[in-house]
């Protein structure tokens, strides 16, 4: 039992409820073959498409868009950055500023990159190669903002401490490699929670501007998959929030395995290495 590539791209489509492909997924490349046996990870390169090949598997899948041919991912930076800071209450004009910031440096980015290596090689090696970035990202934002929904519901004073420790119920963080799982940057475990916002998709991280502003707007505490220096150093300036980084890996697999397991459903068998916990 299988699946074509198109029927695999549909279904996470719905998963998000989207009609069309956030930019920076789909697929790489389709030879119209059925899917029956996927290697899947969180970064995989023109290596992992010969290894694939060569242990007999159909389809190559990757969390993070290496051959995605698409030159408009700046377009799903500012849209999604716009739509997350007006849900902390950002109003709409600022929001949109802060979205668009960096719109000919994200565009001049893309400018000289080789987008066409990986489905060159799939190509050539005839195996699928299918991306999904910003959708896995959803997910994972999604199941993670609803448990610290709960966390709030459940105990409205709790603090950065009982984030960490509802974090670590979560397996992908219980079993992230160690040095890898949820830490508080900044701010203290015993620190109130406050209003507990989950950022993990967008394309990339918001820049401290955005987390200042959604920190003014009224969040108490961030959950996020990384942060830059400049972030972090800026925020401790700033002192007012609590900043907790998730984990890379950890968040990525938290979304991924939502996709690979809903295609492990439909009788597809998945090999999981290269970071997905």
């Amino acid at each position: 039992m299988g699946m074509t590539v198109k029927e695999m791209y549909q279904m996470v489509l719905d998963m998000i409820g989207l009609d069309s492909m956030p930019e920076d997924s789909g697929i790489v490349y389709d030879n119209g073959k059925e899917v029956k046996k996927i290697l899947a990870g969180i970064d995989m390169n023109e290596s992992m498409l010969m290894i694939a090949k060569q242990l007999g598997f159909d389809c190559v899948a990757q969390h993070h868009p290496a051959g995605i041919l698409n030159s408009h991912v700046g377009d799903l930076f500012a849209r999604d950055h716009m739509k997350k800071l007006m849900e902390c209450g950002v109003p709409a004009n600022e929001a949109y500023k802060l979205a668009h910031a960096n719109d000919v440096k994200r565009s001049q980015g893309m400018h000289s990159r080789n987008r066409t290596m990986m489905h060159d090689a799939a190509k050539l090696l005839d195996i699928n190669d299918v991306a999904f970035h910003t959708p896995a990202d959803m997910l994972a934002e999604w199941y993670t903002q609803k448990r610290m929904d709960a966390l709030m519901e459940r105990k409205p004073d709790c603090t950065v401490g009982d984030v960490i420790d509802e974090l670590m119920t979560i397996r992908e963080y219980k079993e992230a490699l160690e040095g890898q799982q949820p830490e508080v940057w900044v701010g203290t475990k015993d620190s109130p929670a406050g209003k507990i916002y989950v950022e993990m998709y967008g394309v990339g991280a918001p820049s401290l501007d955005e987390y200042i502003a959604e920190t003014n707007a009224g969040v108490g505490t961030f959950v996020t998959m990384h942060a830059t220096p400049d972030v972090l150093e800026g925020l401790r300036k700033l002192n007012k929030c609590n900043f907790i980084v998730a984990g890379h890996m950890a968040s990525d697999s938290l979304g991924f395995n939502q996709i690979l397991d809903a295609w492990e459903k439909k009788g597809i068998e998945i090999v999981r290495i290269s970071g997905i916990v």
